[in-house]
């Protein structure tokens, strides 16, 4: 069967990116969904309003993609779709069996232009009664509707991990039977209409907490559901799933002033919870912060943690023996590692660019070289030491073995310049691991991620600034307006509180005092615009060449 055309797709994203979402706690999504995202439009619509929107590129490409007279007027009215924009509106993910489906969900406010606008949307099929349903099929995707509510379901097998077999049979098993058919598709929007109390993610207080929270938009992710069943025979022979079991990701998100920041808690299980608890409480060194040498500085990651924690993590999953018994090949221990160490980690990176490279080779006997386009970087790792003899030890030891086992990668390794101190052993650049620390140098990043067990910076202008030199005509303005709108990225977080584990994530604009919805909205619009002018002008230039290279010149035309 046909597909629904993409720029239906592309219209019906805009009318359901206004669907605005209430706080109720009988939430029409299964309690075991795997994914939910949840679009608050009445806060989205008090920061970018659809008058708005209307004024920008987006809107005008998508005019000019809508060719129907009757779609061009939903575009320009979501409210004579016919979809409740006041009400909730919630996508999901879910695993069934060896398959996965995603469902989307909305209300319904007239239903005579809500069967309208779908019959236009699907080009004409048929539209028919499953009991009280109706529902239009496509090949891999059902709408369907009753009373004052709207259920699509599409098949998504891409989103099931749940691989059990082995080899051969385990890949013709995940290729004859992970798509659902479509009255299984028919049967799962069903089941949406009748979900209540345990059976809806609602009854799960953590999940309405997150929709508590002001925000744009939360966004629900069960990675235990997910990967429980990825470790396979490891889970079976240790405690392995310690790490997974129960492990739920509940962000919410918020287009805020000058930047799009993301708050997230994740829930973990209650052995892993008090071995967090246990070792929490210390924050990054802000004096190992300010060791970095001063320069052009692309992005940081910084990391606080208790060696004598991944000691304890190793004994609550039952792998301590196992540890033991590896390093034992290298004459080493978990508490050799434990004492070496004082919990300090640092990553850094430079000088980002992209340019010319000469790459020189030789082949029987004869050199050759040529160039080309290449990143380059400075890099720089950093640990803090707690016994200088015990890490000297490590060192040596997987020298040792590096050159027994696997000679070219110490052959790789031993171009990495490295050097260790009473309390740091550093690697990377040359000029970088010597000039650690010999000045203090209070870089603007710290004030940002300080006070926290992690946290990370990266300067995207910087990145894009190295990038811009090895771009072509045709994409330097894409870049520079990618410039003058990006920033930042600040991350940090690690603290265990209110029973969960908490990160921010925020990406900073340029533009510090404009709402980052308005700006992101110009920003695509005009970024749409440019990559069609690029297109064009690409087009012009290779049509221009291949007359040049097959219409005959004048003297071949005497």
């Amino acid at each position: 069967m046909k597909p629904i055309a993409k720029p239906y797709f592309l219209l019906l994203t805009l009318v359901l990116f206004l669907a605005s979402c209430s706080k109720k706690s009988n939430v029409p999504v299964p309690a075991d969904a795997m994914v939910v995202v949840h679009i608050n439009g009445s806060s989205l619509q008090s920061k970018l309003s659809w008058e708005e929107f209307k004024q920008g590129e987006l809107y005008k490409i998508a005019m000019e993609e809508i060719k129907d007279d009757f779609h061009k007027k939903i575009l320009a009215n979501p409210d004579s779709s016919g979809i409740d924009i006041g009400s909730d509106a919630f996508l999901f993910i879910r695993t069934r069996g060896r398959g996965a489906y995603t469902g989307f969900t909305c209300k319904i406010k007239d239903e005579k232009a809500f069967t309208a606008f779908v019959s236009h949307m699907a080009e004409g099929k048929e539209i028919m009664k499953d009991g009280d349903l109706s529902v239009i099929k496509t090949r891999d995707a059902v709408l369907s509707w009753k009373d004052n509510r709207f259920v699509m379901i599409g098949d998504s097998p891409g989103f099931n991990n749940n691989d059990k077999g082995i080899g051969f049979k385990r890949k013709m098993d995940n290729f004859n039977s992970r798509s659902f058919p479509e009255d299984s598709l028919v049967k799962f929007a069903a089941e949406v209409y009748t979900i209540k109390g345990s059976s809806s993610i609602g009854d799960d207080s953590r999940f309405t907490s997150l929709l508590k929270e002001p925000g744009d938009a939360h966004i629900w992710f069960n990675s235990g559901k997910q990967y429980a069943d990825a470790l396979g025979p490891v889970i079976a022979l240790t405690k392995a799933g310690l790490l997974l079991e129960g492990n739920i990701t509940a962000a919410t998100m918020n287009f805020e002033k000058g930047k799009v920041v993301f708050d997230a808690k994740s829930y973990i299980n209650k052995e892993m919870a008090a071995l967090y608890k246990k070792h929490s409480g210390q924050n990054l060194d802000e004096d190992m912060l300010k060791k970095i040498p001063s320069g052009n500085i692309n992005a940081v990651l910084a990391v606080k943690y208790v060696p004598q924690g991944l000691k304890d993590l190793l004994i609550l999953l039952g792998l301590d023996g196992a540890a033991n018994s590896f390093l034992s090949k290298i004459n080493y221990s978990v508490d050799e590692f434990v004492k070496a160490n004082k919990g300090d980690l640092l990553f850094a990176v430079t000088d980002f660019s992209i340019g010319e490279k000469e790459i020189k080779n030789t082949i029987d006997g004869e050199d050759y070289s040529f160039s080309r386009k290449a990143p380059s970087a400075k890099f720089l790792f950093a640990t803090s030491v707690n016994d200088k003899a015990a890490f000297q030890k490590l060192v040596t030891t997987l020298q040792e073995k590096l050159g027994e086992e696997s000679p070219a990668v110490m052959a790789m390794a031993a171009k990495v310049p490295y050097r260790l101190t009473d309390n740091w052993f550093l690697a990377g650049d040359s000029a970088m691991i010597n000039t650690f620390g010999a000045t203090s140098t209070n870089h603007a990043f710290i004030s940002k991620i300080s006070g926290h067990p992690m946290g990370g910076y990266v300067d995207i202008q910087k990145f894009i600034g190295g990038i811009r030199a090895s771009l072509d005509s045709a994409s330097v303005p894409v870049a520079d307006s990618a410039i003058r709108f990006w920033q930042d990225i600040v991350f940090y977080g690690g603290e265990f509180k209110n029973d969960a584990v908490q990160s921010h994530f925020e990406f900073n604009l340029a533009d510090q005092n404009t709402s980052s919805l308005k700006q992101l909205n110009n920003y695509l619009g005009g970024l749409a615009k440019a990559q069609r002018e690029m297109m064009k002008r690409r087009q012009q230039e290779a049509f221009g060449e291949w007359q040049d290279n097959t219409l005959p010149t004048p003297d071949t035309m005497r």
